[in-house]
């Protein structure tokens, strides 16, 4: 294949990448002042950007080792990667003005919304209230709903034999129940049981994700080309329409005729979109649209967490007994509810404790700074650049966690706490706790999250047995520049519990 290239061709493809470098490489923003990791010159930060790829954990410990409380940055293939560090420079980066360092334009550089979820997502984010409020408000009247979706998910997708152990792929296993849990409270029964409505929203996260990574890899002037030819948009817009657009007419219909509090008005996520949707968000084809991305946002990271918990109890069964003995004592004082589910502490603190460790990616509060910004401290990021927060060197942190490289699923449910304060729960959001974001962009859903998770984890360890499979280890995550994710071809044996 190589002997088919002519000189001329190699000449003019190098001539032609080096006349993009070095373009690239002049507008670039004045950076100098900030500390370089890996190479940074004018080819070889072509090079640091690559190394970024496959060892941005250990690029991120070293900047963060070197530079604690400061700043430091990393060459992307086409800007500088600005991180911080520190309570201090988060705070302000937290509090700086949105017409200045963007969540907005940096979300959707990483996700390229034209050719994955659609623009309006990003722009016109009236959802996100929604979720934040009366989804979150929600969570106790719908945990019934939760509880039994979860508990038929499972026992759907883990066909035991007796008290024989059973494999099952832990990752897929998940994402199946995770996507149904979600979607009993964004849409209801029956569709949230309907294989091809679920088939359909756990493709298009994954394609999204796909999608605007491989978009990334190009300069800006090809994303036009690149992403049409790969959007997997209008193909799952006509699939999901199929699904939605006879439930939406009908709701319609209803709310033209009887108004907002008609009879028997399904209480679900779709119908307060469609009760506060304006003008041309009233459609059904953006309607689904936003159901679809709403999707891309609830079903894998969480499912990721999730897994990652799994192995967790897998790899130290001897965590399994205090987790079943609070679920059992709250449970049998309170019942299955929103209720019992606050009060277990250790419950909480193994899945807090998950996504300090096992978070699924190295970084957080990604931004882009649209002005020149100057911290307090006198760094400044240009305009143009990304900036964002070292969140796994900080959660490895010996200073901040006793012992930070060690997996200790109760120390938060250990720590001294009084009442039922929110400084303790995994839903909080501190300088030092990043999973979910901190500030203006933290993750709006991360309540109705959390309790998808830790209702699971309760329903796990009360009703099965679970360990990796003999001679089998826990499996090494697999990362992507600073995304880091569970093995999703690992699997897991499950029985059902054998009660002592």
């Amino acid at each position: 294949m190589l002997e088919e290239i002519s000189p001329l061709s190699f000449t003019f493809v190098t001539v032609i990448f080096l006349s993009i470098a070095i373009s690239k490489y002049l507008r670039r923003p004045d950076v100098d002042s900030i500390p370089t990791v890996g190479p940074g010159g004018l080819l070889t930060s072509y090079w640091g950007a690559l190394k970024f790829i496959f060892c941005a954990r250990e690029m991120l410990q070293e900047g963060y080792a070197n530079h604690k409380g400061m700043a430091f940055k990393i060459p992307g293939l086409f800007c500088w990667n600005v991180f911080l560090s520190g309570h201090k420079l988060v705070e302000e980066m937290r509090k700086a003005p949105e017409d200045h360092i963007s969540v907005v334009e940096r979300t959707s550089d990483i996700l390229k919304p034209k050719y994955t979820l659609g623009p309006e997502i990003i722009h016109n984010p009236y959802h996100t209230p929604i979720i934040l409020h009366q989804l979150t408000r929600s969570i106790a009247a719908k945990f019934p709903d939760m509880l039994d979706e979860i508990q038929t998910s499972f026992d759907d997708n883990i066909q035991l034999n007796g008290n024989e152990w059973t494999s099952v792929p832990a990752f897929g296993t998940v994402v199946k129940a995770m996507c149904r849990t979600s979607n009993r409270v964004l849409v209801g029964l029956p569709l949230c049981r309907d294989p091809d409505w679920n088939d359909l929203a756990t493709g298009f996260a994954l394609s999204v994700i796909k999608t605007a990574i491989i978009i990334d890899l190009f300069p800006n002037f090809m994303a036009p080309v690149v992403g049409t030819l790969l959007s997997s948009l209008p193909r799952s817009m006509r699939r999901g329409m199929k699904h939605l657009r006879p439930i939406i007419e009908e709701r319609q219909k209803n709310l033209d005729e009887y108004g907002s509090d008609w009879d028997e008005k399904p209480s679900d996520l779709l119908s307060w979109l469609m009760d506060e949707a304006q003008g041309e968000e009233r459609s059904a084809e953006n309607l689904v649209k936003r159901m679809l991305a709403i999707n891309f946002t609830a079903i894998h990271s969480s499912s990721m967490m999730f897994t990652q918990a799994l192995y967790h109890l897998a790899e130290n069964p001897q965590y399994v007994k205090p987790l079943r003995e609070e679920v059992e004592t709250i449970v049998e004082e309170e019942g299955w509810s929103k209720a019992a589910l606050t009060k277990m502490r250790k419950v909480d603190s193994f899945m807090k404790e998950t996504l300090r460790f096992d978070n699924f990616a190295f970084l957080s509060l990604p931004r882009k700074a649209l002005k020149d910004f100057t911290f307090s401290n006198g760094i400044v990021v240009p305009a143009g650049c990304t900036v964002s927060v070292a969140s796994m060197p900080t959660h490895y942190d010996s200073e901040i966690y006793e012992n930070a490289d060690v997996f200790n699923p109760f120390r938060f449910a250990n720590e001294k706490q009084e009442g039922e304060q929110a400084w303790h729960q995994m839903v909080s959001t501190n300088a030092d706790y990043l999973p979910f974001g901190h500030g203006r962009g933290s993750c709006p859903g991360r309540f109705f999250a959390a309790s998808e998770l830790k209702t699971m984890l309760a329903h796990i360890v009360v009703t099965y047995d679970i360990k990796f499979e003999d001679g089998a280890v826990r499996p090494t995550n697999i990362t992507f520049g600073p995304a880091s994710t569970p093995n999703m071809k690992a699997k897991l044996l499950f029985r059902k519990r054998v009660v002592e």
